[in-house]
């Protein structure tokens, strides 16, 4: 590989996992549209282990991200926000040889701490994701996500999770 490639490859990494950590502060801050922004032209949704898609995943649809997300998510205080932090550890980068498409694998661990629910860890999963390069940035095309280990979820779900 020449020293312009490598540099292009660097740079690459860089991007996919400044969007990985966008994430984690956006949905921290309570911030669902932007959120949702990110993966406007993402495949978004559950998926099992592998990072094989369970149930039907959201195909390139920012409204319907946001309410998946809203739906989900349980809001708290003044300004509304989760009361949450999403720590995204041990991010795997592959960036294809074109240096315009990668994957990442990465460890997430969300604790949360409300009013009702001392701080502590309430989820532990993985983040099967993909991205592209067009016109110079990079996006989210995938964000899967796997959930491996669930606590005490009463303060953050609308909903039960299966």
């Amino acid at each position: 590989m020449d020293l312009r490639h490598t540099i292009e490859r660097l740079a690459a990494t860089e991007a996919v996992r400044d969007l990985i950590f966008a994430y984690s502060h956006l949905i921290d801050r309570g911030e669902l549209e932007s959120v949702a922004a990110l993966f406007a032209e993402a495949r978004y949704g559950r998926c099992d282990g592998d990072g094989v898609p369970a149930g039907d995943p959201i195909e390139r649809d920012r409204a319907a991200v946001h309410h998946a997300i809203e739906s989900f998510v349980r809001m708290h205080g003044a300004p509304p926000s989760p009361r949450t932090k999403h720590v995204t550890t041990n991010v795997r980068v592959t960036v294809a040889e074109n240096n315009s498409e990668a994957s990442t694998v990465s460890y997430v661990t969300v604790l949360q701490g409300t009013a009702d629910l001392p701080l502590q860890p309430i989820l532990t999963g993985r983040y099967f994701d993909r991205f592209e390069c067009v016109d110079g940035g990079w996006r989210f095309t995938q964000r899967l996500c796997c959930i491996d280990h669930m606590g005490n979820l009463t303060e953050h779900a609308r909903r039960t999770l299966t």
